[in-house]
């Protein structure tokens, strides 16, 4: 919750100035507490008076798909705890109660603040791989996962590895991390379909690759915690929002790489996975940079493998099988 918190002060911060412009306000600030429900408050205090308004505020309980105007000044009671993963936005709206009370300017102003799962992992904010590559980590449930596709060029003894990057540029591989076979994947190691895996692979030391049924698990938690995820929409909360034409707006709309192609089957990132498509190689040809993302698991399926994916135009993540002489993505998981 704090990085979310500091945001939302820094962008009222930028909208006290534009008030000032107009002679009507003179300072507002941001305060919010846990009150004796445990649920969140939020108040605006305007020209430092104490008194708290909502001005022309609206919640989306969908993370942005729907939205509702705030009535009172008070988001305990109206919408309930602001929860990390509850997927829930709250923006400016000069449309609503009171058009351009404060500033002509608001028209042109869009406060987001988007409530989202911000926590690493305990103990294990960030971790590195042998070649200095820095790894942010998210909780999601009982597991640690990393933020970012592995990149590394060698394994955790310090032994060469094969390594792709997309269309062979190395920048790829620095915005979307490497693409690597099964067999370099695993690293000498069979397969396993355990929980956890016990497979190291080209993981950093205390970490491992996920087997199939850890990746159920991390979907299936999502699943069966939060109402408002479904099997056809989980892949949606887990993709990073930057996404060409992201109806989120701010740095989620972007057509710079990193990001996902534009399609109704948006990323909301809510649980900070910041999963991103980094395409795959097979045969001689890479394909699906954008649009596409392919994670290994360390479970073997005949002369296959199982693999997740979560494509741009789909909300799910279907499990899928292919030959290990793929080249696809890797997440690591805390042992």
């Amino acid at each position: 919750m704090k990085k979310s918190i500091l945001l939302f002060t820094i962008l009222c911060v930028g909208l006290a100035s534009a008030f000032a412009q107009n002679g009507s306000i003179t300072n507002i600030s941001v305060a919010q507490r846990t009150n004796s429900s445990g649920l969140v408050d939020v108040y605006f205090d305007l020209n430092g008076e104490g008194d708290s308004y909502f001005m022309n505020m609206k919640v989306s309980f969908d993370a942005g798909v729907n939205y509702s105007p705030i009535t009172h000044s008070s988001l305990s009671g109206n919408i309930g705890p602001l929860a990390p993963g509850s997927g829930k936005h709250i923006i400016w709206d000069p449309t609503l109660e009171h058009p351009n009370r404060y500033s002509p300017q608001t028209k042109l102003m869009v406060i987001a603040y988007t409530v989202e799962n911000t926590n690493s992992c305990p103990g294990a904010p960030h971790v590195i791989d042998y070649d200095g590559n820095f790894y942010n980590t998210v909780q999601i449930g009982d597991q640690c996962w990393m933020k970012e596709n592995l990149n590394t060029t060698r394994d955790a003894s310090g032994n060469n590895i094969s390594r792709l990057c997309y269309d062979n540029s190395f920048e790829n591989c620095e915005l979307y991390g490497g693409l690597y076979n099964w067999s370099t994947v695993m690293n000498g190691s069979a397969s396993s379909s355990g929980n956890p895996s016990g497979v190291q692979g080209i993981c950093p030391n205390g970490w491992h690759v996920p087997s199939d049924p850890e990746w159920t698990e991390l979907t299936d938690f999502l699943i069966n915690t939060y109402v408002d995820i479904t099997a056809s929409n989980v892949g949606n909360k887990l993709k990073s929002c930057r996404q060409v034409n992201s109806p989120l707006g701010g740095d989620c709309n972007t057509t710079t790489h990193p990001r996902w192609g534009a399609d109704s089957n948006y990323g909301t990132n809510d649980f900070g996975f910041s999963a991103l498509p980094g395409g795959s190689y097979y045969g001689g040809s890479f394909n699906g940079l954008g649009y596409i993302g392919y994670w290994w698991s360390s479970t073997a399926y005949s002369s296959n493998a199982w693999l997740r994916t979560i494509q741009y135009n789909y909300g799910g993540v279907p499990p899928q099988e292919y030959l290990q002489a793929h080249g696809f993505s890797v997440r690591c998981v805390r042992d």
